[in-house]
């Protein structure tokens, strides 16, 4: 009987026995009342242990895989039609996946992880331990950790103009859970959402999930067009003022108190998404819509972008009639946000070290933005028309001489490259075609980003000769 055994391998030899003798029984190469060799025989047959071999006899007969017969010896059990796929017996932890070996991937939304401020935050995490231990291995605080919400508190009033109380912050695993944090906390007083479009995929999905009716709101350069919102039921408003996702253009003022008035007429909330602003490379930064009227926004942030997406923090500032409700929610739920994680990151922030971080990754995120525009101009001069290059580490880039649709992906592909249409974020539905794809840069560096602009020349060049 052939038995192969991988000495080199990093599964146990009494596992690849096992997984042997089960695969050659359960698709009949043993078949039924077929005698097995004695454990000497097999032992001596394999070189190996004849301990090993009587424990996995002793194994398989436990499991009725075999019977074993005094005097008479051990067969192959009758089993009917089990029977495992072949491919179960492949190997697949061994071997590398080399399929997206060459891909530069421009989908957004991803930081600088080589500038992660890894020494800063192991010491964090290591003074928070040796001063508080015990306390960060229990159940957490229901809305996060207090010091951390105090210390948001201050940040959020000097770098976003933003005045609230503790007990108005939640902290979340980031903007997804925040979004099913509202959508779950809210959905006994509203029923319906206006999402702005194109927008971030989760959010529809996340309000569709939690029974709501979702409209989509269409957007312009300038952010969500409030022209076009006539909902007079009280609703939610999701929007990303600051910096619109995926599209990149900031709200101007004149649009945000027209939004902000519109949801005052009609009971509305409006759900500000600020996601990034941190990085702003032009003018200084711009009044949250919380800031303007903190009794109709809920503030969403996030430090996927300035930090790691790893860590999963975030934090919604809720307006202080809904703060009861909320806690009634959190209550029900509990807390799912790391504690530790955020004793650590309150060390940064009242060290100084996450401002200095800040500051750094705005230098470093605006040398790239320089050079990502740059090298598009170089490469399509007048046939395109960059927006949002003065906040964030994403671009959406307008193309005047060609169309894209879903299956072009595979030709950026082909030339190694993953990057997104703006149409795959429409909130009703992708259109089958769209001029514009969005460019995230943040976690490539300048030789990346100048072969990634290489790559997409080609591609696109490509395209036009197969339209």
């Amino acid at each position: 009987m052939f038995v192969e055994i991988d000495r080199n391998s990093s599964i146990s030899i009494k596992k690849q026995l096992y997984d042997a003798l089960t695969y050659k029984i359960l698709n009949k190469e043993l078949p039924a009342g077929h005698r097995m060799p004695s454990s000497r025989q097999l032992s001596d047959q394999l070189s190996i242990a004849r301990n090993t071999v009587t424990e996995i006899y002793d194994q398989l007969v436990a499991e009725s895989y075999l019977n074993t017969y005094q005097g008479r010896g051990t067969f192959v059990a009758q089993l009917g039609d089990c029977k495992i796929s072949s491919s179960q017996k492949k190997d697949f932890s061994e071997k590398e996946d080399t399929s997206d070996k060459d891909i530069i991937s421009l989908v957004a939304g991803r930081p600088d992880l080589e500038s992660f401020p890894d020494k800063q935050w192991l010491k964090a995490c290591r003074d928070v331990l040796e001063t508080h231990s015990q306390r960060f291995f229990d159940y957490g605080e229901t809305n996060g950790y207090t010091p951390f919400r105090k210390s948001l508190v201050k940040y959020l009033k000097y770098h976003k103009g933003i005045y609230c109380s503790y007990n108005q912050i939640i902290v979340t695993n980031g903007t997804k859970h925040a979004a099913y944090l509202i959508a779950s906390a809210l959905k006994h007083k509203y029923s319906k959402v206006m999402i702005e479009s194109p927008a971030v995929d989760f959010i529809a999905r996340t309000f569709h999930q939690n029974g709501y009716d979702v409209t989509a709101a269409p957007t312009d350069n300038n952010g969500m067009i409030v022209e076009n919102l006539n909902e007079s039921t009280p609703s939610l408003i999701y929007t990303s003022p600051a910096h619109q996702f995926p599209l990149g253009g900031t709200m101007p003022i004149c649009r945000r108190q027209k939004l902000l008035d519109f949801a005052a007429a009609n009971g509305h909330i409006v759900l500000e998404d600020d996601y990034d602003s941190e990085f702003r490379y032009k003018g200084a930064p711009v009044n949250s819509l919380y800031q303007l009227n903190s009794e109709r926004v809920i503030h969403l942030g996030s430090f996927s972008k300035t930090l790691s997406p790893a860590l999963r923090l975030g934090y919604i500032v809720v307006p202080d009639k809904l703060v009861d409700v909320f806690n009634v929610y959190q209550d029900s739920v509990g807390n799912p946000v790391n504690t530790l994680n955020q004793a650590a990151l309150n060390e940064l922030i009242t060290s100084g070290v996450y401002e200095s971080h800040i500051y750094k990754m705005t230098k470093v995120y605006k040398a790239k933005m320089k050079m990502l525009t740059q090298s598009l101009s170089d490469a399509f001069a007048e046939s395109i028309i960059i927006n949002g290059c003065a906040i964030g580490l994403h671009i959406s880039v307008e193309f005047t001489d060609i169309m894209f649709n879903i299956k072009n992906k595979e030709i950026f592909r082909d030339n190694g490259l993953d990057i997104e249409l703006t149409s795959e974020y429409n909130v009703d539905k992708p259109s089958s075609s769209c001029n514009s794809l969005i460019i995230g840069f943040g976690h490539l560096n300048t030789e990346q980003i100048q072969q990634a602009i290489q790559r997409l020349k080609k591609a696109i060049d490509d395209i036009k000769r197969k339209n």
